[in-house]
């Protein structure tokens, strides 16, 4: 069995069967006996191609016919992907030609392939088809798609039982080999495809590999592809004869940014829900009484814009809308920007209401036909003098499509809308699914026209999953004296502006804001984690405000080992002098090989921005709903490989998170994160799995070893590994799967304990690449930043606690009861759950309450409340969860001895401010009666002016020292126990009076 037999032979089958011509390369001359071709260097099929001119253009003349193959002929830029896109437009929008009639010169277009009637064109497959431009060397694509004799597709098979003939070799292969020897074949590609049996993958020219995506489907979106190979599946689903026309006419759009030209090529799921979108488009807008289209939801990262625009240029076409206009609509000011300018820079003509002048917007609406316009939803805000929003155009091919259609769409504005556009149609597309029991979307939308999950993203590459890593910085409040302080400066002050500046300095942003320590320590965080982090990429950190964002970047600066940390917020000039604009900040941030590697940001950047570099998100800002998940969406980008992105939580957003997937449904809670612990089991596995390969090897101490010891235990342990072909080549698939997961851990401690063993693993594989017979120079060139050799120490900072744990929810049990301690004893460490430290904390408040220090809320209570609903919302360490063990036992115990000793709050208070303090034995009946007595005596004081504070303390303890003697405790021996009892007097009625 080779290549031929598994995979080219039952592709060229695949092609036969879907209606294609055949023929073997040496079937075309110029040595056969019907040659098409006059030399190797021809690599269009003349006579195909000018036969369907001519029958696609009766009524040309003979020299305008010439002419457009003459202008297919003749790319001569010396830019690869100039002459591509020339060749695009010529495809798409026919050639411009000149011919005169009569003697008067006239100008029209000549149609190179017949989109209206896809199976009147030409299609051929051919295999092994020689190519030899001049001098260079021959090369001899596998399989070469022609349509009217234009080659618009390349195919690379690879044998999948060849270990040595991966698909990455193949894509290099075809991207680096035949594009540099053979350039002219690829001035007329549309599609490449790399396929062995069990694998394929769609891509185009100027895509990297990580954007060739697979095909799964074949007539329509979810159709069942299961029993057929992923290869069989590409060539029917991609290149059936009107799905192929389809794909290159309105799924391939060229960009230039900045100078720099590229190509994108529709994938499948993108290519699926348009046509559903548009045909349900067609379905609706004719009919006034039908407004609703549906919804797209495809998951964050997987080209939402990209499908919008594809989307709108073949609605445009679509002969049954009479040239509709289509009203882009967002919530939001840099959404609306960036949509925009992801039309402009793919060639569409659209226009943005920017101005904040809502004429401006009316005046854009109220035309007769076509049109792309750009503009936030609160645009449609009616004037000061208007009731309703008046009637712009009545028209009934107006399309509104709504970008994040489950925000603000079916608001009052979205009601001015409607007013406005009484007879507009609506298609909602969304980068987060729609709540379970939200039904206004779908009322307002209609269903799903088309949905692609965070799992079939994640398995076709076009995201990268999301793992989650909790570091708790928590706050405390270090002064003791904090209410007498705040009383001392509000003294005088009116209660309205005491209450005022209570609420407006507990606030959590205030808190985060004022704390300098908390600060540096989260930035010396970031910085000693970002930069232990083993990924090529960047890095940004979301602030709970613009201030906040601002001192933390300062902080992060003032490290000597940050790297380069800009702030990107609104409004810079209120906190910065000289500031450097956003947009250029926005330019420098999406290069990757720019310097400007930690964005700080409080709003800015969250949605609607892509960099696909961007590995790790740093949380210090409570967030909850879409625009936290939105957030964290920024890290799941494919590039190059990564393999994954990170969000890294200081402030406890896991509860908020929780939440948020909550509403959705349970694959997609599943699906939506990853937890770093199970990446750190995933690493121990594939460690162990590495370490197999050495059973018969000492290679613990080989760091130790001198040259030679080393030299000869490298030599073998390489040996172990090539006793056959199929034991190196689980080796190396082996060692692939160990750096992927260890990149994605590191710098958690866990990725230092196995260092050591991973820098003997990979010189092992460095000794077996050397090896003449079994070198393999490719794998050793596609190694990149993700897979380095040496491993950051972990990051552990004693003020972090690292918390773990986050894919598992269960129902809420009392903390207090049997069930939930027995949960606490049989669930392991790592799966415990979020609410388990929420009980915590809920039970500590409660233990507060019980000993009663405060009966209303003072400052100081509010504060603590703030920073209570700030450490919440995460899981413990094993050190907090023995404390919950032991917390709840002794509240348990102490609601128990109470019964026993049927004694009120405070006259256990009081029982235990003398149990506790004194070594003396004291019956049981003589702590009940004092204790007794104690709230008696001291129960009026509670009704007592608390202004001379020293003077009320001398009384209580006065009445304290009367007790004692009373029952028979002399002073002298017990003296210790009078001003714990003062104490607790004054917390249970000093502070409620004052």
């Amino acid at each position: 069995m080779n290549e031929m037999e598994l995979s080219e032979r039952p592709a060229l089958q695949a092609f036969q069967d879907i209606g294609y011509s055949y023929k073997h390369g040496s079937e075309l001359g110029p040595n056969s006996e019907d040659p098409e071709r006059e030399s190797l260097s021809d690599v269009v099929l003349r006579g195909r191609l000018e036969q369907k001119l001519r029958e696609f253009n009766p009524s040309m003349p003979d020299e305008a016919i010439e002419d457009a193959i003459s202008q297919l002929l003749g790319y001569n830029s010396t830019r690869l992907l100039k002459n591509n896109k020339n060749f695009h437009e010529s495809l798409v929008n026919g050639i411009r030609v000149e011919y005169e009639v009569n003697g008067e010169p006239r100008g029209d277009f000549v149609d190179v392939f017949n989109f209206d009637e896809p199976r009147q064109n030409d299609f051929l497959v051919v295999n092994q088809f020689r190519v030899q431009i001049g001098d260079g060397p021959e090369r001899r694509p596998d399989v070469v798609v022609f349509v009217n004799g234009l080659p618009i597709g390349v195919l690379e098979m690879k044998d999948p039982t060849n270990p040595q003939a991966s698909m990455g070799n193949a894509y290099k292969q075809v991207t680096d080999r035949y594009v540099n020897d053979i350039t002219e074949l690829f001035h007329y590609n549309e599609l490449i495809g790399i396929l062995d049996m069990n694998n394929a993958r769609l891509g185009c020219l100027s895509a990297g590999w990580e954007w060739f995506s697979p095909w799964r489907y074949i007539d329509e979106e979810k159709d069942a592809t299961g029993e057929l190979p992923p290869s069989e599946v590409l060539i029917r689903g991609a290149f059936d004869k009107e799905r192929v026309l389809d794909l290159i006419k309105n799924f391939v759009v060229y960009s230039d940014s900045d100078g720099k030209l590229s190509k994108k090529l529709g994938a499948y799921h993108q290519f699926y829900a348009v046509n559903s979108a548009v045909d349900s488009s067609k379905d609706v807008v004719p009919d006034p009484d039908q407004s609703r289209i549906g919804l797209v939801w495809h998951t964050q990262g997987s080209g939402k814009s990209l499908s919008m625009v594809f989307y709108a240029k073949k609605i445009k076409q679509e002969s049954s809308m009479k040239n509709p206009t289509l009203v882009f609509l967002t919530d939001r000011n840099d959404l609306d920007d960036q949509l925009y300018t992801e039309f402009r820079k793919h060639g569409l003509d659209a226009e943005w209401a920017d101005s904040d002048n809502r004429v401006e917007l009316r005046d854009r609406l109220d035309r007769e036909s076509g049109g792309i316009i750009f503009a936030t939803i609160q645009k449609f805000q009616t004037t000061d003098d208007e009731v309703q929003y008046p009637e712009v155009n009545d028209r009934d091919n107006v399309i509104v499509v709504a970008d994040e259609a489950h925000r603000t769409q079916y608001s009052t504005l979205a009601e001015n809308v409607r007013d406005g556009l009484p007879n507009a149609s609506h298609l909602g597309f969304t980068a987060t699914p729609i709540q379970k029991e939200d039904r206004s979307t779908i009322n307002t939308f209609g269903g799903y026209v088309s949905q692609y999950t965070i799992k079939e993203s994640e398995k076709d590459g076009s995201t990268v999953p999301i793992y989650y890593e909790s570091r708790l910085a928590k706050l405390q409040v270090n002064d003791p004296e904090i209410e007498d302080r705040f009383n001392e400066l509000m003294d005088s002050k009116s209660d309205d502006l005491k209450q005022e500046m209570k609420r407006k300095w507990t606030q959590l942003r205030r808190v985060i804001e004022n704390s300098e320590e908390r600060t540096e320590m989260i930035a010396d965080d970031v910085v000693e984690h970002f930069n232990n982090r083993e990924i090529e990429g960047k890095g940004m950190v979301v602030a709970i405000s613009r201030q906040a964002a601002v001192n933390l970047s300062r902080k992060i600066r003032d490290n000597p080992d940050a790297p380069e940390t800009r702030v990107v917020i609104s409004g810079q000039e209120d906190f910065i002098d000289d500031p450097i604009s956003n947009e250029k900040l926005k330019r420098r941030f999406k290069d990757p090989d720019d310097s400007f590697d930690i964005a700080v940001v409080c709003d800015k950047w969250l949605t609607g921005f892509d960099a696909p570099h961007l590995h790790t998100l740093y949380v210090d800002k409570p967030m909850k709903n879409h625009n936290l998940l939105q957030a964290i969406g920024r890290v799941n980008r494919v590039y190059k490989d990564k393999p994954g992105g990170l969000v890294v939580d200081y402030i406890g957003i896991s509860e908020r998170l929780k939440e948020a997937l909550d509403k959705y449904t349970s694959e997609i809670r599943e699906d939506a994160m990853l937890d770093i612990e199970e990446a750190v089991k995933v690493m121990k596995e594939k460690h162990q799995e590495v370490a197999d390969f050495f059973s018969e090897v000492d290679y613990s101490d080989w760091p130790q070893l001198d040259q030679m010891d080393r030299q000869r235990l490298l030599y073998k342990a390489q040996n172990e590994v090539l006793i056959t072909e199929k034991r190196e080549e689980d080796f190396r698939e082996s060692m692939k799967g160990l750096k992927k997961a260890h990149s994605l851990v590191s710098p958690n401690s866990a990725a230092s304990e196995i260092r050591a063993d991973l820098a003997f693993f990979e010189a092992v594989l460095g000794a077996i690449n050397s090896i003449d017979k079994s070198g393999n120079p490719d794998e050793v060139e596609e190694l990149d930043s993700a897979m380095k050799e040496l491993v950051a120490e972990g990051v552990g900072i004693e003020d972090l606690v690292e918390v773990t744990g986050f894919d598992k929810w269960e129902k809420e049990k009392p903390v207090l009861s049997d069930e939930f301690l027995q949960d606490v004893e049989e669930v392991e460490f790592e799966n415990l759950q979020v609410k388990m430290l929420r009980q915590l904390l809920e039970n500590e408040i409660s233990t507060r309450k019980k000993g009663n220090l405060a009966k209303y809320e003072s400052f100081e209570e509010e504060l603590e409340e703030t920073i209570d609903q700030y450490n919440e919302g995460f899981l413990s360490t094993q050190q907090v969860i023995d404390e919950l063990r032991d917390y709840a036992d002794e509240i348990q115990e102490s609601d128990d001895r109470q019964d026993e000793l049927e004694l009120s709050d405070e006259e256990l208070a009081f029982f235990d401010a003398i149990s506790s303090n004194t070594d003396t034995e004291i019956e049981e009946e003589k702590l009940k009666t004092i204790a007794q007595e104690l709230k008696q005596n001291l129960k009026d004081r509670v009704e007592l002016d608390w202004t001379n504070r020293d003077k009320i303390r001398a009384e209580i303890k006065t009445e304290v020292k009367a007790v004692l003697r009373n029952n028979g405790l002399s002073l002298y021996k017990h003296e210790d126990l009078v001003e714990p009892i003062v104490a607790q007097a004054e917390a249970f009625y000093g502070g409620a009076a004052a």
